[in-house]
């Protein structure tokens, strides 16, 4: 299960790097913060996630992903796409960490 929750999470992360990557492109103020708007809807609904994880697989250590995706979520709303991309860096290296964990534990197992 955290396995499964981890690689969730990796790639929902990797997708909000490439959803500020195409922010930080985006030169109209309009547009700009309609996908501001868009984006922070993401990264919350991102952020759920997270929290359905901690529940379902009680790995308390992936509430620190949840909390660097609050701060991205501040960093868009300053327009800092760049530091907001470091801490999406950060989370995934964490949610990568956990996936490496349990995959680890698995195959000690012989279950992969």
């Amino acid at each position: 299960m955290v396995f499964n929750y981890a690689e969730r999470l990796k790639a929902g992360l990797i997708i909000a790097w490439s959803l500020l990557e195409v922010l930080s492109e985006i030169r109209g103020e309009a547009e700009l913060a309609g996908a501001e708007k868009v984006l922070t809807a993401y990264l919350d609904a991102l952020v759920s996630e997270v929290n359905i994880a901690v529940n379902a697989s009680k790995v308390e250590s992936f509430r620190s992903i949840a909390a660097k995706l609050e701060e991205v979520i501040s960093y868009v709303r300053r327009r800092d796409s760049s530091t907001a991309q470091g801490l999406i860096a950060e989370a995934i290296s964490m949610a990568t960490t956990q996936g490496d964990w349990a995959a680890h534990k698995l195959a000690e197992k012989n279950l992969i």
